[in-house]
């Protein structure tokens, strides 16, 4: 199982396809603020949704070798969202963590921050979302 962890053709594709929904994330929101007055934060929650799952789809279709557009579905979503849910309460540990411990700036602090809520969310998703059967 560790072994798929140490896959980098595999880690990179996660990046790439996780960049990919960020910028969807990002995108979206923006556009449902300044073109709909939506409020920031239901658009913020909305952009992270939708984002989600262009991540979930992409990595089905893209990250993993074992699995495709054919495993996809409400199911595996959801396992996907409680991942990156997870992955964000990690994000929030370190800045909590480090703004606590240290006289860090906070834009490093951040950065740390996404580091370890990336690492998290494709430990995870390896392991347990789009584990390879058998």
């Amino acid at each position: 199982m560790t072994s798929n962890l140490k896959d980098k053709r595999q880690f990179f594709r996660f990046l790439s396809i996780n960049i990919l929904g960020t910028v969807a994330d990002f995108l979206l929101a923006v556009l449902l603020v300044a073109a709909l007055s939506s409020p920031p934060v239901f658009a913020a929650t909305f952009g992270f949704v939708v984002g989600s799952a262009v991540n979930y789809c992409g990595h089905n279709i893209f990250s993993y070798e074992h699995t495709s557009r054919h495993t996809i579905s409400v199911r595996g979503f959801a396992k996907y969202l409680l991942a990156v849910l997870f992955s964000l309460v990690v994000r929030l540990a370190v800045v909590a963590g480090l703004g606590f411990a240290t006289d860090l700036p906070f834009w490093l602090i951040l950065l740390v921050a996404i580091g370890a809520s990336f690492v998290a969310s494709y430990v995870i998703s390896t392991i347990w979302v789009f584990r390879k059967p058998g």
